[in-house]
This record gives C-alpha cells, structure tokens and sequence, in this order.
C-alpha cells in the first residue's frame, strides 16, 4: 500500500480561523486522512519584530519574509495588539474535525523554537506537562503524539515522549521511520520524520512538480508531509490542492500517521542517531535522522 502521511501543524489564529476550513474542505473532498498538531497556548507572532529578536535567525525558521509568511495582522499580535489565547478559538475549531486525528505541539512556539536545545530536562518537561493538561482539558481526548516547533528539540523531549506511552512523534527530518538515538539513549517512541519538503520551503513556480518527482517513486516505508495550516491553507491552498491531486494520481492513499504507523514491521525499524543539520529553505541546524546507531 502506497502511503503518504500527513502532518498538519496548526500554531496561530489564522491557522484556526482560515487555513482550517480551507483544508478541511480539501481532505474531505479527495477522501484524505491527516493528522493535527495544535499549539493551545498565546500568539506572539509580533515578537518577532522587536528589536533584538532575531526570530528570522533562529534555527527551524523559514526564509520568507515575515510579511509575506505570516502576513501583516499575524505581525501585529503579541506587539502592537494584545497576544490572543488560543485554546477557545481552537477547541471551536476541533469541533469540526471529528474524522481526523490530533496532536500536541508546544504552548508557545515562540518560546520554544528559542530556547529549547539548552533548556534543563525539568523545565522541558514541565512546559510538555502544561501543553498535555491544556490539550486534555480544551481538547475532546488525549493527543495521539507529540511534534517539535521548528524541529528543535533536546534529549528530554524523547525522553518524555516514550514515559507517556506515545506510539510515535514526528520532531525530526529524515528518509524513513527510525527509533532515535540521542547521546547514546534511546527512546521506544517511534520517529515519523518529514521526508518531504513543505510547499513554503520550494519556490513558488516549481514547488508541486518538485514534490512530486520526490514521491513518484514508491518509497518502502511511505512518506511524511508537513503543511503549515496557515500557509498551505491560505496563500499556497491552490498548490496543497494539486500536491494532493497529484499523490492519487501517482496511486497513493494520503493517510494520518497513525495510519502510517500501522503498516510498520517495528522489527525491521533500525536506531538512528539524532543529529543537526541544515535544511535547504530553513535558518540554521533541524533535528534530524543521523548515522544508524550502532554504527
């Protein structure tokens, strides 16, 4: 069975109040499954024009313009407006998105995308804590994984992730589903890593043909593809469109992960280490699937 999972991150109130409806009228209409990573905690997009931010720096961002990635308004919260809560906003969204699965991402992106590689364990594990009691309290249900912001992440967030039974997680880059390996500890939580580059990430006038010459040859362990609800549900919706158009074409299903993770043999799954490194369309180093370990 050919496979594409899709992962859909979900981190700002234009994600909830325009790319939702958007993609959910898109799946819905060519019978896709997909899974949702929601951010419940503030937007603060507008901190990322303060003087000394340097949020276009940090390691995970994408290289548009902020203007043109986030647009104006989304600028505007957090600075000049006041930082707005997401989780009713979210929780009404939810509502309509019953046939779908749903995830955990972190409070505030912001924050994390900044600081998390050299955050002590037990602050990591009490802003997850926090994430996972707004999740379960807003939300209907326990999340069914867990995704890092801007693949950033350190060796208490796998850590955490296999002590909360979690089947899998998607926080890396990679080729193929891989259990990870980080200063020589492991983790039982399985790694669904992005195989595939996002729509935001390619140039404009050749990001569906690149995509698709990527996925026209089946690959044994399926894909992983990361949309942006408030990119490829807004300004790249028409292009999301013709990528899903184009995988049933090709003869793939475009399923949720935990779709994916069902059709895995865990027997055959290798250790890989998980490394740093730079990401064609992104600032700096991602979490990514390293050397197989033990080498």
């Amino acid at each position: 069975m050919k496979l594409i999972a899709l992962k859909i991150d979900v981190d700002n109130l234009s994600a909830m109040e325009r790319g939702l409806p958007r993609l959910q009228q898109i799946l819905t209409e060519h019978a896709c499954g997909a899974t949702f990573f929601w951010s419940l905690g503030v937007e603060k997009n507008g901190r990322f024009l303060l003087p000394g931010s340097r949020l276009r720096r940090v390691s995970g961002s994408s290289m548009l313009a902020l203007k043109h990635r986030f647009g104006v308004k989304a600028l505007c919260r957090g600075a000049l407006w006041p930082a707005p809560s997401l989780t009713k906003t979210a929780a009404l969204a939810r509502q309509d998105l019953d046939s779908f699965e749903h995830a955990l991402r972190p409070l505030r992106n912001d924050v994390w995308q900044n600081e998390i590689r050299s955050l002590p364990a037990e602050m990591t594990a009490e802003h997850l804590k926090q994430a996972y009691a707004q999740f379960t309290q807003s939300m209907k249900g326990e999340p069914v994984a867990f995704s890092a912001k801007g693949w950033q992440a350190n060796k208490a967030v796998y850590r955490f992730e296999q002590m909360m039974g979690w089947r899998f997680a998607s926080d890396t880059r990679g080729s193929h589903p891989f259990w990870p390996v980080v200063n020589a500890e492991t983790s039982r939580c399985l790694q669904l890593p992005v195989t595939l580059p996002m729509l935001e990430e390619l140039p404009s006038h050749e990001r569906v043909e690149s995509i698709l010459s990527q996925t026209q040859n089946e690959s044994p362990w399926g894909h992983v593809y990361n949309a942006a609800a408030d990119f490829d549900g807004i300004q790249a919706a028409d292009d999301f469109m013709r990528l899903l158009k184009g995988w049933i074409e090709q003869g793939y299903q475009v399923v949720a992960l935990g779709d994916l993770y069902q059709q895995l043999d865990q027997a055959l799954i290798p250790y890989h280490e998980v490394d740093y490194q730079p990401c064609i369309g992104r600032y700096g180093v991602l979490a990514t699937q390293g050397a197989r370990y033990p080498k």
